[in-house]
Order: C-alpha cells, then structure tokens, then sequence
C-alpha cells in the first residue's frame, strides 16, 4: 500500500480538522521519519508515544510484542497485572524487558 495514497487524500476523504505535514511517512526510526520516496525528516511532531524514545526502539518493540502476545487492551472496567505492579513499586517494575 506505501505510495498508493497522497496528502491530497487527506483533504479529500478526512475532515479537515487540522492540516498534517504535506507528506506521509511511511517509515521512522528514532527521531526521524521517511516519507513515500525515501526523503528523511526529524519528526518534530511525535506524539506521546514517541517523543521519549523514539519510533521502533528495539527494547520496547519486543516489550510490546510480548505484551501483545498475551493481552492487548482492556479499557478502564477491568485492571491488568502491569498496571498493578507499576504502582505497587514503580522501582521494581523493568519498564523494557
């Protein structure tokens, strides 16, 4: 699918609540994003889920696969064993294993 939409796209098919960057990355590593051609970016507009440590670090990559390979997400009418952990003794609790 990489290369088959445009930024056009966006305007045409989305609301145009905001205006995203006038590329699409297709790739990130760390702080830098790759559009469709292959051109490099310093992303600059990470989000929460990456602007601590970065896109596709190799240690939560794994940390995720292997919590994703037992439970995904729940929502907030259950808790999870992660959850109680983390606040029990946020000290002991290894964030990338």
């Amino acid at each position: 699918m990489s290369g088959t939409m445009t930024r056009e796209d966006f305007d045409a098919y989305l609301v145009p609540c905001f205006a995203p960057a006038p590329f699409i990355p297709v790739r990130a590593a760390g702080s830098r994003v790759w559009d469709q051609q292959g051109k490099e970016y310093i992303d600059m507009a990470g989000g929460i889920a990456v602007n601590a440590l970065g896109h596709a670090h190799p240690a939560l990559a794994q940390a995720l696969q292997d919590q994703l390979a037992k439970l995904w997400h729940i929502g907030n009418g259950y808790t999870n064993e992660p959850v109680l952990q983390l606040a029990k003794n946020p000290r002991a609790v290894d964030l990338c294993r």
